[in-house]
């Protein structure tokens, strides 16, 4: 039996994933009407919204074993309903199977469920290591704690207890030091 800390999605789908179906039962149910709606207004046809409907669930089955709480439950279900559409579309011969729809429909959630997307993420976060550590140690600490913690400049500035337009330019070297070793705008 799930206790109401339990009742996040992601603990259910953690739950069904060992074999619990009332969890599985608890997602049915939340995202019943949800995904259906957004099926049938994506695919214009009721019949046409149960067939890939179905797809939808039978894939969330065949998957959670893989299943990790990397995003949220809403966004790894969206996703597997975008590729389902997707199917549905090629299978209809209004897709080409290299085709995608306009960058409109496209979903960047879906991306972080690929495994090249996963594996360019986790590239460019080592690299972020990688210039983090050379950066000198006051805008190392600055600027590691803007990221991690979202504070503002005024907020790390007391934090370290440091004048705030010290710490403003602290902030804006290691920010051009950044840009240059990742090669990129932040």
């Amino acid at each position: 039996m799930l206790t109401d800390n339990d009742d996040s999605d992601e603990n259910l789908m953690l739950a069904y994933q060992t074999g619990n179906q009332q969890a599985f039962a608890r997602l049915y149910q939340r995202y019943r009407q949800t995904l259906f709606a957004y099926l049938v207004k994506t695919l214009g046809q009721k019949s046409q919204a149960e067939e890939v409907y179905q797809e939808i669930w039978l894939s969330l089955i065949r998957q959670r074993e893989r299943y990790t709480v990397s995003a949220s439950f809403r966004t790894y279900i969206f996703c597997i309903a975008h590729s389902r559409v997707l199917d549905f579309y090629r299978q209809q011969g209004k897709l080409a199977a290299n085709d995608s729809l306009d960058e409109d429909f496209e979903m960047a959630a879906c991306a972080y469920y690929e495994p090249h997307s996963q594996l360019e993420e986790q590239r460019l976060l080592e690299r972020l290591q990688f210039c983090l550590t050379q950066l000198p140690d006051e805008q190392r600490a600055v600027m590691v704690l803007k990221l991690e913690s979202e504070l503002t400049l005024q907020s790390i500035a007391e934090q370290l207890n440091v004048a705030f337009e010290a710490l403003k330019s602290r902030f804006r070297y290691a920010q051009k030091k950044l840009q240059q070793c990742l090669g990129v705008e932040i």
